[in-house]
């Protein structure tokens, strides 16, 4: 049995039903990753500590943990505790005491760790080749490289081995790779993700990406880790998160043709010229500008004082034992001895000005949009001019990070020669739901697929439901494989995703009533509670009157508030056929209030 994992949503309904359990998972994964390139790994987890952590995670409900079961990998330079943390240098490799705070709240959220992935040594490349653990294959051509520095994390979720992965990017890495192997890689703004038990690449520049297949999925997964911590002290609260409105066809700017560089490489030139017209099909006004400042600011991440970072967190084992390192990582990293306090200074001055003068850039587009990379190159090219070609990779990532933007790598085009190409969308600080939302609209548009699985199709972010159709949100009996369930499936209807409702509502049992079984009437207060759980089935508007026939009051069908500020139909009770029922709002859903009713002693 081949299991499919590229959505979280349809993974957690396999949960759900009962037709699938993590143990199982474990199973079916570790047979596939055996079967599958050794180099995608530095570390994976024994299987018997799977298992284990899967019969600790049948204990509970798929409800009780948002991301239950769901299988996930992370890059080697992201502490596990107990595993060893290489950072692509065995001569560096080290066994933490404890997670990173990254790998805690994945792991809290029920998550299933796989192991540790392959990466550009001590994160200092976009190439995808300098690993001495081997270069994991390009998913889509082992001619290729895969791209770097996080290479495994990209190539593990492009072949469906986990269901997204985590990856780190100070300069690119967490996109290039994402673009080579047809999926999403989001960077986050800065700070936005702790960076506490990763190894640093420029520790005030880096942050911690994420690799999926779907943008649903990016999100579910920036929810659980957008989370400020204290102990990190390059956290950043997201309180300031931007609350305006993006314009229904958002201004968007591209560069000027002038201005354009592929590297000799026709091939990607066309796929860039495919992705501006997916743009525009996507609803977005675009417009060429000249992009000169922003290709300023990316020659100062390695020709300025920043590769001094790369030093100081590597200096230890740089001084005592340079033969540790890859020829060219060394060569790039030693460079970082010689900036002096006056050039730090001086290349901050030169960069604050910068930043000063793009700020009417911002008043005049909502978003930049920009290939992710000009070309892409064979493995056997980079080993006669790796230093070179890998900078060509960074053309259009390099000054991402110190210009405090946030943004999303999407798959929007295949060249002649079916390799995947892409475009970024970059947006200010704090605008990372805008980029979401609107990297969502341009992936649909764009019908790519995600990884190997070209004609895998991604859920909308936002559930827009097509015409002659309506999402139902439900809470109780209705939900999948409860007692009533039935009459949906009957209907036509389809699952599509679990929900949150809002903070204010709170939740009552009503009494069986004839035929009809014990029912949640969900009741929305003035007072903020806590977010309850349901689930959202699509079904042909024609078939609605046939289900309305069928609820009796005190329920209705209402507009419903989900967590993230949407409005869907919905299931809710008359608070007056609510009073004095009993309140279970602290159990946290419907179907905890049936586990811990059936716990109960007789």
């Amino acid at each position: 049995m081949e299991l499919q994992v590229r959505s979280i949503s349809s993974l957690k309904n396999q949960y759900q039903t009962g037709g699938l359990r993590p143990s199982r998972v474990v199973d079916i994964l570790t047979s596939q990753i055996e079967d599958e390139d050794p180099a995608i790994w530095i570390h994976r987890i024994p299987q018997e500590d799977l298992r284990k952590r899967a019969k600790e995670l049948e204990k509970f409900s798929p409800e009780d943990l948002p991301l239950y079961g769901i299988p996930f990998a992370v890059k080697d330079n992201i502490d596990v505790a107990g595993c060893p943390t290489t950072a692509g240098c065995p001569d560096f490799s080290y066994i933490p005491d404890f997670h990173s705070r990254v790998v805690e709240l994945l792991l809290e959220a029920g998550a299933l760790l796989l192991g540790k992935t392959n990466m550009d040594q001590f994160a200092t490349g976009l190439v995808g080749t300098r690993s001495p653990y081997g270069i994991p294959s390009n998913a889509f051509n082992p001619e290729f490289i895969p791209g770097g520095s996080s290479s495994g994390s990209a190539t593990a979720v492009a072949k469906g081995l986990v269901s997204f992965a985590l990856g780190t990017d100070t300069a690119g890495s967490g996109r290039v790779p994402a673009s080579f192997n047809n999926l999403l890689g989001f960077k986050p703004t800065r700070g936005k993700i702790s960076c506490r038990g990763v190894v640093p690449a420029c520790k005030s520049l880096d942050c911690v990406s994420i690799f999926a297949s779907q943008i649903r999925d990016v999100s579910k997964v920036l929810k659980i880790l957008d989370r400020w911590d204290p102990k990190d002290p390059f956290s950043r609260e997201t309180q300031t998160e931007w609350s305006g409105e993006i314009p229904k066809s958002p201004r968007v700017a591209l560069m000027n043709l002038d201005q354009w560089e592929f590297f000799g490489d026709e091939q990607a030139q066309a796929a860039y010229q495919e992705s501006i017209q997916v743009l525009n099909t996507a609803g977005m006004k675009t417009k060429p500008v000249d992009l000169r400042l922003f290709h300023e600011v990316a020659k100062l991440l390695y020709d300025g004082p920043w590769i001094a970072e790369r030093y100081l967190a590597t200096s230890p084992l740089i001084e005592k034992s340079t033969g540790s390192l890859l020829p060219e990582t060394r060569t790039i990293i030693e460079a970082g001895k010689h900036p002096k306090a006056l050039d730090a200074y001086k290349a901050q001055y030169e960069l604050a000005d910068y930043q000063n003068q793009l700020v009417e850039f911002w008043k005049d587009f909502d978003f930049l949009a920009l290939p992710t990379t000009g070309t892409i190159y064979r493995t056997e090219e980079i080993k006669h001019n790796s230093i070179q070609m890998n900078s060509n990779l960074g053309h259009y990532t390099n000054f991402m990070n110190l210009l405090d933007l946030c943004g999303c790598a999407l798959p929007t085009s295949f060249r002649g020669d079916g390799l995947p190409a892409g475009i970024t969308l970059f947006g200010p600080a704090f605008h990372d739901q805008q980029v979401l939302q609107w990297s969502d609209k341009i992936h649909l548009s764009a019908k790519t697929g995600a990884g190997i699985e070209r004609g895998f199709t991604p859920q909308s972010l936002h559930y827009d439901a097509p015409e002659n159709t309506l999402d139902l949100f439900v809470c109780g009996a209705h939900m999948t494989g409860l007692s009533l369930n039935q009459q949906l499936i009957e209907l036509g209807a389809e699952f599509v995703e679990e929900v949150l409702t809002g903070p204010e509502y709170r939740m009552f049992v009503l009494p069986a009533r004839g035929s009809l079984p014990e029912r949640p009437g969900l009741v929305r207060v003035s007072e903020k509670t806590r977010p309850l759980p349901g689930e959202l089935w699509r079904m042909d508007s024609k078939n609605f009157g046939f289900l309305l026939k069928t609820i009796l009051y005190p329920l209705g069908i209402s507009q419903v508030v989900l967590e993230d500020g949407s409005q869907v139909y919905g299931f809710s009770c008359d608070s007056a056929g609510a009073k004095e029922k009993m309140d279970i709002t602290e159990f946290a859903g419907w179907r905890a209030y049936l586990h811990a009713k059936k716990d109960q002693p007789k």
